[in-house]
């Protein structure tokens, strides 16, 4: 792997980066949505015809609460959330959240990977996603091409380097 000429100390991610409230990325809000829907689909549907009756069960009851307090939850996000901006590209560009960043690592043999930096909320919808405050994205954060970033995270101290920054 190459070497960056500066490395980022792990503890100087630029919070001010990370909006203040819930922020999601376009695709994130259209996930949340889908899965939402999903709830009340696969399971609300699902569970509505057991929850009457001789034959009720109180498991089938506890799970339609908790879909429902689930389904709250989720709506009450999507609405309250502001969208992020789409972030910056090119060879000038910081990391920032919403940020696909494509990574190398130290470790031998070099691993590259790509990741995007959302809110936590927004960080479960697939492997893609991490949380903003993450040990790789706080070190992540405020970072150019080409920087190397040292990530403190509770495996150990591990370097990488920013490949990309895109969309």
């Amino acid at each position: 792997m190459r070497s960056s000429s500066s490395t980022k100390s792990p503890v100087s991610s630029d919070a001010s980066l990370i909006p203040a409230g819930i922020s999601l990325t376009a695709q994130g809000r259209d996930l949340l949505e889908e899965r939402v829907e999903r709830l009340r689909v696969d399971v609300l549907d699902r569970l509505r015809p057991h929850l009457m009756g001789p034959e009720r069960d109180e498991r089938d009851v506890a799970q339609f609460e908790r879909t429902l307090a689930e389904v709250a939850r989720l709506e009450g996000i999507i609405a309250a959330a502001a969208m992020l901006p789409a972030p910056a590209t090119g060879k000038t560009a910081r990391v920032v959240p919403g940020a696909l960043v494509e990574v190398e690592t130290d470790a031998q043999p070099s691993e590259r990977m790509r990741v995007r930096i959302v809110h936590p909320e927004e960080a479960v919808l697939d492997d893609e996603r991490i949380s903003w405050t993450s040990p790789l994205a706080k070190a992540l954060l405020g970072a150019t091409v080409g920087e190397a970033c040292e990530v403190t995270s509770p495996a150990g101290t591990w370097t990488c380097v920013v490949r990309r920054i895109s969309k």
